[in-house]
């Protein structure tokens, strides 16, 4: 694969991903070094694990 078609491909997947609700570990990780670098970046366990929480623990929008 030449590197245009690889970034490319990333490009897609993290489209893809945006659309499905899933969280961008190494977008949030990025964001986190460069706009707070004193702080400590989460894991990716503890950002997945915000991330779900966040999602899924206030009622009301779904029906279930």
């Amino acid at each position: 694969m030449t590197e245009k078609l690889v970034v490319r491909l990333a490009e897609i997947a993290r489209s893809m991903r945006a659309i499905l609700g899933a969280p961008d570990y190494e977008r949030y990780a990025a964001h986190a070094r460069r706009v707070h670098p004193e702080a400590e970046v989460l894991s990716a366990d503890q950002f997945l694990r915000e991330c779900q929480e966040a999602r899924y623990s206030k009622p009301g929008t779904r029906c279930c």
